[in-house]
């Protein structure tokens, strides 16, 4: 997540993905109000009052609705205009987005592109590997396929009823990464009290606990000797053997 990127509630970004808002001059810095006028600025309006050091139009930011899910690889950057998904969007795996606006409860399939200034509407599904070209509309309850992508036919209600269900499951899924972050990887939940330092009362009043061993070797297995120890053994060996022999009397 790069600049002017804003998630909301259960949304989830997931690995591999950047989200690039890096093309504004507005990122922080500002009042609350005067940044809600700059979000209400149209394209144009933006284009002409908000310009980047160099002297370029600067661009919009990243807003991510509540319980949006944006799969891993993908990418969404906002050089030209705002790119704007609405709440419970699933982003396929490594699909992109320009720019360009997702309404609430659609789907973008895997790898699909969305052009900058196109406009998908609420409950709609753009196909997997789908192209939608700049300034496009896809209207809402449509499925579109295909590069160019082209509207095939309208979704069922239960084809639309899918959507919601999808996203919901996003969000438990996203529910159980909660400790990744934190430790780095998919860890089981029951070795998370003991890596954590400091975890709360629960860990305070818990009694210490032995670290789990990771060697498979038994308790009376001897361990191997030293280096130190397999010297000595050497050096008694050569003195012994420099010792004269003597050879028993005859009776």
């Amino acid at each position: 997540l790069i600049g002017n990127v804003h998630g909301s509630e259960h949304a989830s970004v997931w690995y591999g993905a950047v989200l690039r808002g890096d093309a504004c001059n507005y990122g922080y810095g500002h009042s609350e109000e005067t940044y809600k006028k700059w979000r209400e600025y149209t394209k144009e309006e933006r284009l002409k009052h908000d310009m980047q050091l160099g002297g370029k139009p600067a661009g919009g930011a990243i807003y991510v609705g509540a319980g949006t899910n944006v799969q891993d690889g993908c990418i969404i950057t906002a050089r030209e205009d705002h790119a704007k998904l609405g709440e419970g969007v699933t982003v396929g795996h490594m699909a992109q987005i320009h720019s360009a606006t997702v309404e609430s409860n659609s789907l973008i399939g895997m790898g699909a592109l969305i052009n900058p200034g196109a406009k998908v509407e609420s409950q709609s599904f753009v196909a997997a590997g789908a192209i939608v070209g700049r300034d496009e509309v896809v209207k809402s309850g449509e499925l579109w396929v295909g590069n160019p992508a082209r509207k095939l036919r309208d979704l069922t209600v239960k084809e639309r009823e899918k959507l919601f269900y999808q996203a919901d499951q996003y969000v438990k899924v996203a529910e159980g990464q909660g400790n990744v972050s934190t430790l780095g990887g998919n860890i089981p939940d029951t070795l998370i009290e003991y890596m954590m330092i400091g975890g709360g009362e629960e860990a305070a009043n818990t009694e210490e606990v032995e670290a789990p061993s990771l060697s498979s070797t038994s308790p009376e297995t001897p361990p191997p000797p030293t280096a130190a120890a397999e010297n000595k053994e050497t050096a008694d060996k050569n003195e012994n053997e420099d010792e004269p022999q003597l050879r028993p009397k005859a009776v």
